[in-house]
């Protein structure tokens, strides 16, 4: 008998912990708030008061290859990211740059003409990231 209530007990406080989780991302979703909308696969999208608030100086894509300010470009453990902006979506996308001085440059397949690359604050993006997927938006477009 005791075995049944402890069975059940982890259970619940597995689908409960579950659905507390859930709800703190939702809360954090939606009109009035800052990130207006988010899903693993094209990122997060925010108000147009967090893009001010947030500061927020994006580049246009046009070539394969990147030149963006060194500060712009996220590091994490071993691999290095930059911010994609791609109708009206910010993605961290996985790079391998090359620095010179106080520039990168990288290519990737994962950005085409007409993208935007994030070129300062980028770091703030990396906050509202974290905040909305958690641990898992480690685990960005390689």
């Amino acid at each position: 008998m005791k075995n049944y209530f402890l069975i059940i007990f982890t259970i619940f406080s597995v689908f409960t912990a579950q659905a507390e989780e859930e709800s703190k991302t939702k809360d954090r979703i939606g009109p009035g708030k800052a990130v207006i909308a988010a899903n693993e696969k094209e990122g997060f999208k925010l108000s147009e008061k967090a893009k001010n608030n947030l500061n927020i100086t994006v580049k246009e894509v046009n070539s394969a290859i990147v030149t963006v300010p060194k500060k712009s470009i996220i590091s994490f453990l071993d691999f290095y990211s930059a911010y994609r902006l791609r109708d009206g979506w910010y993605r961290a996308v996985e790079i391998e740059p090359n620095f010179e001085g106080d520039k990168a440059t990288f290519s990737s397949n994962q950005f085409k003409a007409g993208d935007k690359v994030v070129i300062e604050n980028s770091g703030l993006l990396r906050v509202v990231e974290l905040d909305v997927f958690g641990p898992e938006a480690d685990a960005c477009v390689d």
